[in-house]
């Protein structure tokens, strides 16, 4: 089998760990002045912030198609690399790059395609 990877797919989830990461840290910052993150702060920063980041890469680059797909990056890079590094309290540039590395991890499952070994032109 010879495999191919997708680098449309992969730079488009490596945007959006980016976006993911700068998102989550900026609004931490933002919303935690006080040390605590409120209910409606939480919601904010762990639920539509990926959402957002998401939404934005697939309508930026005209992938609309994709927009399923990088959701679950989005947040599978909240839920691994992020959540791991905001507890460490990271600032802002170790979150954009964890980010970046767990949106460039988790899309490579969504851009890998396996070919037979026939079908492959040289």
């Amino acid at each position: 089998m010879a495999v191919r990877i997708n680098r449309q797919i992969i730079s488009a989830t490596t945007l959006t760990g980016f976006l993911a990461g700068s998102f989550i840290a900026s609004a931490e910052n933002n919303f935690s002045r006080d040390g605590v993150l409120s209910g409606w702060e939480a919601l904010v920063t762990f639920v539509l912030l990926p959402l957002l980041a998401a939404l934005l890469v697939s309508i930026g680059l005209r992938r609309r198609h994709l927009a399923p797909r990088l959701i679950v990056v989005a947040y599978l890079t909240l839920a691994i690399p992020l959540f791991g590094i905001s507890a460490g309290g990271a600032n802002v540039l170790q979150q954009m790059l964890g980010g970046i590395i767990g949106g460039s991890v988790w899309g490579l499952f969504f851009a890998i395609r396996r070919f037979p070994r026939n079908s492959v032109s040289k």
